[in-house]
Formats: structure tokens, C-alpha cells, sequence
């Protein structure tokens, strides 16, 4: 947490100094390096051991129990202070608190007053919309939660207090539990937020809840929406164990994001000759099935600004909210800066995530981020997370229980989305003012043309299949429908998930081990998405990024037309009402290779991410993927690497770079020499994206590792998993829906649900066509589900 400062001397304008120190980590001071405890003997077998995954899985629970383990000893801890001391530093607390959102009101009331002097005066909903505000209504990762802050607030005054008590009792932090609970007096709390409302439970029910609650009846929250992340490791990830921003070995700031990105990246195209460009384009799908995270924002949901221009600035903005963590950009950067002699740009815009409370109430030893989506693979980003959402979503009119879609040319898409109007031009549907947005379950539909022909895809499969559905079992209810369709689409995309794409990203055999019949159902598992999955492994699909889309006509030919530069390409959903370009796209990303995961990124990602239009540059995704795993406190890279040890792994902590050739090949560590002072300082993301992949698969060891523990996880953890309990379990899928579901392939889905011109398609998706081991075939010879075997419903 940010150091708070001392009592009796709390002026605001200190507060902000320290508030701004405290975030950049200028001052941090060096963290306790501890030592692995492991006893990891060498093997240097070339072959993954079969029990590989297994030796994991143990390994990894005897870390989680150790976690708990000294979560307890904490919280005796705190349980030993006397009560006047902690209702003190809870005060103290909530005077910080306090004091924030002082400083937040003060920031809109001269944001106000700046606009109005520059006579800006238009609305949008009751509220000033600023230049900066329109600005940023193009930076996808605005995510307005009013709730997810409330709970960073009130979390804040118990990580303030418990420094507080660090400071007086020479306790350090980390072993400080929750204090917040133990208070006497109500005045000295400030109860913000309760976690996500819990409705009753039917556990006899087979359909999901929208909002991922009620899954497991050991702990009814386990992946509920708005619920937080958990850790594989949870040790040397803030330099004071709570909040504040790892720091180098030597105790100095880890160097700039950005310095990192020009210094290791290259703007280079290395393309994977096997794997698709869909393999990327179905990876941020499934992302935003799993994991979004909030952060702050404004009251009125505009964002916050750490640089002096909005997003990308000359020195940071003043005053800083408390939040800010402005990347710095150095004077002499080849793309922000061409000329260090007149440099523009030396502070790119970063604010931190919200985080929250753990599943009992408490507020976790450190920072722990807020997942605003359902933890499991349920279809939430066609669905909604919230029951509000989910009914918005729907067309009420439907007596099949349909999604609601647009009927264009007698074509069916999304819905339009809610609040498009500003910086939009021109109605598409009849009464709508929009810029042409659409509504999804998930909010960043809208982010690229590829992501939202995806979207469309499912959508027509849910209203594909319930269509089915009343067809051979007419008479139900909508309702009805909606869920067994909904049931059966989710059902389709695990399918998916665990046999087509897991393969192709890990390798047929470490997905294998994830697929094992060995790793069945456990109530008590929690299924909340791994910090390291979210924050750095599942990112690698911004390396499989190309920079030219290339789309491709039904006869063949590339159709130069609508082909596109996806940096000329953010925020353009309206690309997809052309009459040929979602089939066209489809056909460019089946055909197409996707770029190796590695330490090449197309420059569209590397400095024009989000561009406004007109503009030269935007933000770099790398620095911001580096910020965001320091903000969320992952661990380094070489720690990762130890815990991970493995067959493919080498099987001692690295202390120098050298070590670390050949896992990443030589030219990067020799960059990655130049930039970092210490092996241990290299962050995860960076890491994890340079190792040279495991064989017939596209990540690297420790990337591939993290998969294969968070996917086994999350099967094992949900107890409406489609393969398990079946035939079993009065809940779970009969025999003959499990044998229909098992036909099911992403080429299938895509045939059935395309505008009609894709007749011709590989069987397997995520891999290139091939005349010998992949050949297109005709869509009719692909399987299908028969729709009567599903039956009874």
C-alpha cells in the first residue's frame, strides 16, 4: 500500500507527494530475497515426464497450504495487539481514506474548472465530458467499477493501518493480518463495500448462475463475478509485501517499462508455420470469458490522467491521483522521442487495479486484483456476468429463448451497444445514435473488427441451437431454451478449449496430462483465474499479434479491399457490416499464420495500441503488460522458472544470465543483460514470452506450465464441467449429449454460422491447412450434432 504518511502531519500537498513517491516506487527500498526451500534433484531428460503435470499439481498445493499457514499465523498476530492500538491505526486508516477522496473531488473540481474555461460545454448523461474524457473513450482498458473501488477504499484503510502498526511495533507488514475486523468501535472503519450480494442457492439445479455463484456448495463464491484472483506464489512480489512495486536486487526501481520494451522487443514479423491466425483471435475470446480487471477511474467513469496530456504527456499531471503509476518514457525513445532534443513524450498514462477482499470478508496480507467476470469457462463474455446483463442480452420477445441480435441485410449481429455516441457519426440501427458499437457479455467487444466477428459467431450458435432445441422438443418454456442452449454452447467451448486449443499452445502431451480422468471434481477447489495466468502467461497472445490483416474473397483471392492495419483498426467494429467481410476474415484467419510467441510485436501493438485517429501514437501494450505485473505483484521470472522446474527446466535458481541460454536464446538475454541489473529482476511477461517453445507447441516451459495449472484447475474445480460426472450425475451431461458435444469443432461452428461463402474448411482450426495432414474439406463432411440425441432434455 502507499506509505501513509505521519500523524499530525497530513497536509494534502504531502499526501500527494508521498502518494505519487510511494506508486512510481522512486524511493522503494530493497525487498528480503528469499531463498527456495525446495529439494528440486537435476534431471535432464528431454522428454516431459508423464508425471509432470502431477509433480505440479503437488507442488504447488503444498505452496498453498504453506500460504494459509502463515495467512493464520497472521492473523494471531494481529489477534495479540491490544485493541487500543488497533482501533489507533485504524483511524489512521480511514483518515488516509479520507483524505483521498478529498483529493479526488479536488482533481474533478479543477478538471471542471479547466474545461469550462476552455469553454467546453457539451453533456453526455448529466455529466461534463472533458477533451480527455472523449479521448479516452478509446482506451479499452478504462474499466469503470464503482463497486471493485469501493472495496480498494475500504481494503486501503485496513493495508494503511496494518503500516501503521508495521511502523510503531517494528512488525513487519506482511505478517500483519486483517485488522479491520477486529475493531470495537464502528466510527473507526469505513465500510465501503460488501463483497458481491449471494443469492440462494439451488444446488439440484443444472443450469450455471450468470453471475459464476453457487457452483460449489463447500464454498458457494467460489468464482462469483467481482470476487478476486488468486496466487501461484506469493512471496518477493511487493518490495513491502503488502502494495508497493517490486524492486530491483540491489534495492533500486526495476528499470523503465518502457526502456525494457525498446531495449528487448523487436518490431519484427516471426510467423508460426503450423498454427493459425485464429489460434490468437480465439485466445483473447476465452481471455474475456476469464478474466477484467477494473481500474480506477473517475467518479463519472472517465480516466484518470497520470501525464500532462491525457494518455501519453510531457511530465506527470498535478496533482497525481493516488493510483497513478505514470510509466516513464525515456528522452532518447526512437518512437515517442526521434529527437532527444525536443522530446514530447516522457510519461506514458498508468493507473493501477482495483482489488478487494477475500471470499470470507477479510482483507488478504497483499494486494489481491478484482476479477469483474465469473472465474470459469461459462460463456460469460457471450452471456454477461451480471443477471442485469444477462437480461439485457436477451430477446424477451423470443418464445425460444433467443439472444437478442440486429437483423442488417438480413443478416444477423449483435445487438447495438449502449453509450456509443461520443466522437460517433451517423445511426446504423433505425432511432440509435451511435458510432456503431455493439453489446456483448463481455465489454471490449468492440476493441477490433477480428475480436467482434468472433463474438458473432457464438452468438448465432446460441441462437442456432435453440432453435434446434424447440424444433425437437417443442411445448418448453423460453426460458428453458435459453438455458439448455446456453448449457449445450458453453458445453461446445470446453470442448474446444481442452481439445483443440490447449494441444496447439502447450503440446499434445502436457494437454494430455490436463485431460487426465485422474484429475477429477474437488468441491473445495478454488477456481479463481491465477494472477500469473492473467496478468503475464494468457498475454502472450499479443505476440501471435500480426500488424496486417489480410482477409481473403471466396474464390481465393486477398481481398485488397478490406484487408487493414489493425493500428488503423481499434475500436472499428463497423468493419463487420460490410457484406463480405465476415466470412472474408474468417477465411484470413484460417489461412493465415499467426506470429511465434516470442519477443517480436508487431509495431501496431508497440506504439500506436489505441491511437487516436489522426494520430501518430498511441501506447505501447508492453509496457503497459510489464506496469500491470508489477501493479499486480507477480513474481519475477527466474522465481517462476525454480517453482516450475520440471524435465524441460533447469533445476537451480539462475544467478547469472548465462544461465538462462538456451531456455531464451542468446541475442534476447543479451538484451535482457542491458536493461536489467540482475536475472532476478527480469519480469514475468518478458521472460515468459522469449522462451523458445516446448515441442509442437507454441509456448515456452514456464508459460506452457502455467496453462497446464490453471486449466487443470479450473476443470477440476467446476462441478458443471462437461465431461464430468457424466451419465453419472442427474446434473451433469447423459451419455448421449457427451457423445454429441464430442463432435463438436471450432471448424464446424464456424461452418454452421458464417454468411454462407465459407463451404471449404480445415478440420482442425488452430492449424494451417494441409493437403496431407489437415486438408480442407467440404462442410457438409464435417460432423454435427444430431439434436434428437440430446434428447431428453
Amino acid at each position: 500500500m502507499l506509505r501513509p504518511i505521519l500523524a499530525g502531519r497530513c497536509p494534502c500537498h504531502i499526501l500527494i507527494i508521498l502518494m505519487l513517491a510511494n506508486s512510481l516506487t522512486s524511493q522503494s527500498v530493497a525487498s528480503e530475497v528469499k531463498e527456495p526451500e525446495l529439494d528440486v534433484r537435476s534431471n535432464n531428460n528431454e522428454e516431459l515426464d508423464r508425471n509432470y503435470l502431477a509433480t505440479l499439481i503437488e507442488r504447488f498445493d503444498a505452496l498453498a497450504a504453506a500460504a494459509k499457514k502463515e495467512e493464520q499465523e497472521a492473523e494471531e498476530m494481529v489477534a495479540s495487539i491490544p485493541t487500543e492500538q488497533i482501533e489507533e491505526a485504524l483511524r489512521f486508516g480511514q483518515q488516509y481514506v479520507e483524505e483521498w477522496k478529498q483529493l479526488e473531488q479536488r482533481i474533478a473540481k479543477e478538471d471542471e474548472n479547466r474545461f469550462m474555461l476552455q469553454g467546453t460545454s457539451d453533456k453526455n448523461g448529466g455529466t461534463l465530458l472533458s477533451p480527455a474524457a472523449k479521448y479516452s473513450a478509446r482506451f479499452a482498458f478504462v474499466r469503470h467499477n464503482p463497486a471493485a473501488m469501493a472495496q480498494s477504499k475500504e481494503a486501503a484503510v485496513d493495508y494503511v493501518a496494518r503500516q501503521y502498526l508495521s511502523d510503531r511495533l517494528a512488525i513487519p507488514a506482511g505478517k500483519i493480518g486483517s485488522v479491520s475486523r477486529l475493531a470495537t468501535s464502528s466510527n473507526v472503519t469505513d465500510r465501503q463495500a460488501e463483497l458481491p450480494p449471494l443469492s440462494p442457492c439451488d444446488f439440484n439445479s443444472k443450469f450455471r448462475t450468470v453471475d459464476g455463484s453457487c457452483n460449489s456448495n463447500y464454498q458457494p463464491r467460489y468464482g462469483q463475478a467481482g470476487t478476486i484472483f488468486q496466487r501461484l506464489l506469493d512471496f518477493n512480489i511487493y518490495a513491502d509485501n503488502v502494495a508497493r512495486f517490486r524492486v530491483s536486487v540491489n534495492g533500486q526501481p526495476l528499470p523503465s517499462p518502457r526502456l525494457i520494451s525498446t531495449t528487448i522487443v523487436l518490431n519484427d514479423t516471426v510467423p508460426d508455420p503450423s498454427v493459425t491466425l485464429l489460434t490468437m483471435q480465439w485466445g483473447q475470446f476465452l481471455d474475456h470469458d476469464l478474466t477484467l480487471t477494473p481500474t480506477f477511474t473517475k467518479s463519472d467513469g472517465s480516466a484518470v490522467e497520470c501525464c500532462s496530456r491525457a494518455q501519453i504527456g510531457r511530465d506527470l499531471f498535478p496533482p497525481p491521483h493516488p493510483e497513478c503509476a505514470a510509466i516513464m518514457v525515456p528522452t532518447n525513445d526512437p518512437k515517442y522521442n526521434p529527437d532527444p532534443s525536443s522530446a514530447s513524450v516522457t510519461c506514458m498514462n498508468f493507473v493501477r487495479s482495483t482489488f478487494g477482499k477475500d471470499l470470507s470478508g477479510n482483507i488478504p496480507r497483499t494486494r489481491q486484483h478484482v476479477n469483474a467476470l465469473t472465474h470459469w469457462i461459462d460463456g460469460s463474455n457471450v452471456y454477461g456476468s451480471s443477471a442485469s446483463h444477462a437480461a439485457a442480452l436477451r430477446d424477451l420477445s423470443s418464445f425460444n429463448g433467443k439472444l437478442k441480435v440486429s437483423f442488417i441485410n438480413g443478416r444477423q449481429f449483435l445487438p447495438p451497444g449502449p453509450n456509443c455516441c461520443p466522437g460517433g457519426a451517423g445511426a446504423v440501427w433505425p432511432n440509435v445514435c451511435t458510432s456503431t458499437c455493439f453489446d456483448a457479455g463481455d465489454e471490449r467487444v468492440n476493441e477490433q473488427p477480428l475480436l467482434t466477428v468472433m463474438h458473432t459467431i457464438w452468438v448465432r450458435e446460441h441462437n442456432r441451437i435453440a432453435d434446434a432445441l424447440y424444433r425437437v422438443a417443442p411445448g418448453q418454456s423460453s426460458e428453458f431454451y435459453y438455458q439448455q442452449a446456453r448449457r449445450f454452447v458453453i458445453a461446445e467451448m470446453q470442448h474446444i478449449i481442452y481439445n483443440e486449443y490447449l494441444p496447439v499452445m502447450i503440446g499434445p502431451e502436457l494437454a494430455a496430462q490436463v485431460n487426465s480422468p485422474e484429475y477429477y471434481y474437488l468441491s473445495h477447489l478454488n477456481p479463481a483465474i491465477f494472477t500469473e495466468f492473467s496478468t503475464a502467461a494468457f498475454r502472450m497472445g499479443h505476440s501471435q499479434l500480426r500488424s496486417f490483416i489480410r482477409l481473403f474473397q471466396s474464390d481465393g483471392r486477398r481481398d485488397d479491399d478490406q484487408s487493414f492495419l489493425l493500428s488503423n483498426a481499434f475500436n472499428e467494429p463497423q468493419r463487420i457490416l460490410s457484406r463480405t467481410f465476415l466470412d472474408n476474415s474468417l477465411r484470413g484467419m484460417l489461412q493465415t499464420p499467426a506470429q511465434a510467441v516470442d519477443h517480436c510485436f508487431a509495431d501496431d501493438i508497440t506504439s500506436q495500441l489505441f491511437k487516436p485517429a489522426g494520430q501518430r501514437l498511441g501506447f505501447d501494450l508492453i509496457s503497459l503488460n510489464i506496469q500491470r505485473g508489477r501493479d499486480h505483484g507477480l513474481p519475477p521470472y527466474v522465481w517462476m522458472l525454480y517453482y516450475l522446474t520440471g524435465n524441460y527446466l533447469q533445476m537451480s535458481l539462475p544467478f547469472t544470465f548465462d544461465q538462462l541460454v538456451p531456455r531464451i536464446p542468446l541475442e534476447v538475454v543479451s538484451a535482457m543483460k542491458n536493461v536489467y541489473a540482475y536475472p532476478r529482476d527480469i519480469d514475468l511477461f518478458v521472460g515468459g514470452v522469449s522462451e523458445k517453445p516446448l515441442p509442437k507447441a507454441v509456448l515456452g516451459p514456464t508459460f506452457a506450465s502455467i496453462f497446464a495449472l490453471q486449466f487443470v484447475n479450473l476443470r477440476r474445480a467446476d462441478r458443471f464441467f462437461y465431461s464430468s460426472n457424466v451419465g453419472i450425475d442427474p446434473n451433469s451431461l447423459s451419455r448421449n449429449q457427451f457423445a454429441e458435444i464430442q463432435k463438436v469443432s471450432l471448424a464446424k461452428i464456424i461452418c454452421d454460422n458464417s454468411d454462407g461463402t465459407i463451404t471449404n474448411i480445415q478440420p482442425k482450426a488452430f492449424r494451417v491447412p494441409d493437403n496431407l495432414l489437415n486438408k480442407p474439406v467440404p462442410c457438409g463432411n464435417l460432423p454435427g450434432i444430431d439434436f434428437t440425441k440430446l434428447l431428453p432434455l
